[in-house]
């Protein structure tokens, strides 16, 4: 009984490395079909490719262990995270570039895994955690430099401090004395964004609550009069906002700031034309009254002169 678990045990481990071959062979197929767009812009990703296969190829198949499967898988998932991560920066999306700085990121735990398993692989294998770190860093700076130009040509004060945003993840994750300095300029640029948005809303709400106001009194009698009063301050609010809005390039703000400026330019014009139309009224009642009042005075002299001159002649 004893001899026949021990020829069990002794088969079981005789399967074992053939076990591991088949997990390598797995792994080298994949590795081998594996190809990216981003080989050519980064050739270190291509020479850890190169690399990890030499090392596959170099060992009996029956000799692949634990370690070097492990180092194969994690090459594996590094070069699919940095191919992920190119194409993601490539997008047009700023939501996409922000998803594959953070793939690149993301890779550091697949170079710790590599560089982790290297120590007993040899020369090969820790060339190819070197490149994989190079190609990372190399990523990371090109990106950075990338996002750092975008931000000084955009016309979006929000746009600029994303991509300062991205720059500084990027200079940061590669360990670039670059981040310092941006985040600086960033933290500037943010606080007055902030304090102008803030102050730019105001002087909407400002405009909307005078507006209301203005719609309320417009229909009152001779509530035009306050309700033009209260136009016009809308309107200057609103001119105010608009420049702060301007300022950042905030397309939905300045579309709201249009939609109200109609809005208080028709209160304005309409009670403007009414107060216009009571100065035409008075003034055309007080010439009137005025013709009138000078005509009886006119009258009244000529009466006064018939009576003297009559005066004269009777006593005369």
């Amino acid at each position: 009984m004893g001899s026949r678990v021990l020829l069990l045990i002794l088969f079981t481990i005789s399967l074992i490395p053939s076990v591991h071959s088949l997990d390598c062979g797995d792994v080298l197929a994949e590795l081998r079909g594996f190809t990216s767009s981003a080989f050519a812009a980064y050739p270190e990703l291509r020479q850890v490719k190169q690399d990890t296969l030499l090392l596959l190829y170099s060992q009996q198949r029956t000799a692949c262990d634990i370690q070097l499967l492990n180092f194969a898988s994690s090459s594996m998932e590094y070069l699919k995270s940095m191919d992920a991560a190119y194409l993601l920066v490539s997008s047009a999306e700023l939501e996409s570039q922000r998803e594959g700085v953070k793939k690149a990121i993301e890779a550091e735990r697949f170079i710790s895994e590599m560089r982790s398993d290297s120590t007993e692989l040899g020369i090969l294998a820790q060339d190819a955690v070197q490149e994989a770190e190079q190609g990372r860093e190399n990523f990371l700076l090109s990106q950075a430099l990338t996002f750092e130009s975008r931000a000084e040509k955009a016309e979006s004060t929000r746009d600029k401090l994303a991509n300062f945003e991205l720059a500084i993840a990027c200079y940061e994750a590669a360990d670039a004395l670059q981040a310092n300095s941006l985040k600086v300029r960033k933290q500037s640029l943010e606080e007055k964004y902030i304090a102008d948005i803030v102050a730019a809303q105001e002087y909407l709400s400002e405009a909307i609550a005078l507006l209301t106001r203005a719609e309320k009194l417009e229909v009152a009698f001779l509530g035009f009069v306050d309700a033009y009063t209260l136009a016009r301050e809308a309107k200057m609010s609103l001119v105010r906002a608009k420049e702060l809005y301007q300022l950042h390039h905030e397309k939905e703000k300045l579309a709201e700031v249009e939609e109200v400026s109609i809005n208080a330019e028709e209160v304005y014009s309409s009670t403007r034309k009414r107060i216009l139309m009571l100065f035409a009224i008075v003034s055309l009642t007080l010439t009137s009254l005025s013709v009138y009042i000078h005509s009886i005075i006119l009258s009244w002299e000529r009466d006064t002169y018939d009576c003297y001159l009559g005066n004269e002649l009777v006593g005369a």
